[in-house]
């Protein structure tokens, strides 16, 4: 039997990844369908889709980074807009990408990882997706990373202290280390009890499924290693285009 108090859930995630805003939202409505809420334990890992992009404030229109940056065709990006406003009017939030900014994301993953010491990553995770998902802000803008922090809960201080050091740098590189290692690199991966993956914003009901799933065999966990099963949806690759 399991001796684990709690089954742990890795979700890796990236704030340009529009398919990682809903999925959190699917993700969090499935949880309250799931009668063992309570035994989860989950920690948010740093995925970076470009870590190239300009930072602190100086990103620009998504629609240009497609188009210039990954060459992708304009009538691409419409259908690829018109999938995900499907997707945003399912999740009940405000469709907002056209007028999104693509930026370095490092500053906001370090602000996922300094919430996470005070127990306030996933409502900064929520935030951070808001602001671009939603309200087209510069995730990378200090300004707003600082309000951002301070709505969560956090000392204005210690997260421009975080900003101005290198603090939590190393950690982001690990975890796309421990991605590649496991073998995926798109994002959302949703990761339970490291036998189960869910990739892509998947249904609601999937999750709820494959939450019971792992949730029945974590507890009947005998020691013996299990293959890690994949259930594979809609999601962005590192080159921050999204399936469609």
């Amino acid at each position: 039997m399991n001796h684990n108090k709690k089954m742990k859930i890795e979700v890796w995630t990236d704030i340009m990844c529009p398919y990682c805003y809903i999925g959190k939202i699917h993700y969090e409505k499935a949880l309250q369908q799931f009668d063992h809420a309570d035994e989860v334990e989950l920690e948010w890992k740093a995925f970076q889709l470009n870590p190239n992009l300009p930072g602190k404030g100086q990103g620009y229109p998504v629609k240009e980074y497609l188009v210039n940056s990954v060459g992708y065709p304009e009538e691409g990006i419409e259908s690829m807009f018109a999938h995900i406003r499907k997707l945003a009017d399912q999740a009940d939030v405000p469709f907002n990408l056209p007028n999104s900014v693509a930026a370095n994301t490092r500053d906001a993953h370090r602000l996922i990882k300094l919430a996470a010491t005070k127990g306030l990553d996933s409502v900064v995770v929520g935030k951070l997706g808001k602001a671009y998902f939603e309200e087209g802000k510069d995730y990378s803008d200090w300004e707003l990373l600082v309000s951002i922090g301070k709505e969560a809960g956090l000392e204005e201080e210690e997260v421009r202290r975080m900003l101005e050091s290198d603090d939590f740098r190393y950690e982001i590189v690990q975890d796309m280390q421990e991605a590649a290692n496991l073998g995926f690199d798109t994002v959302p991966t949703f990761l339970m009890d490291r036998r189960q993956a869910i990739i892509g914003s998947e249904p609601v009901d999937l999750f709820v499924k494959v939450l019971n799933k792992a949730y029945d065999d974590w507890k009947n966990r005998t020691e013996k290693e299990k293959e890690l099963e994949f259930t594979i949806g809609k999601s962005c690759s590192a080159d921050g285009t999204c399936e469609i």
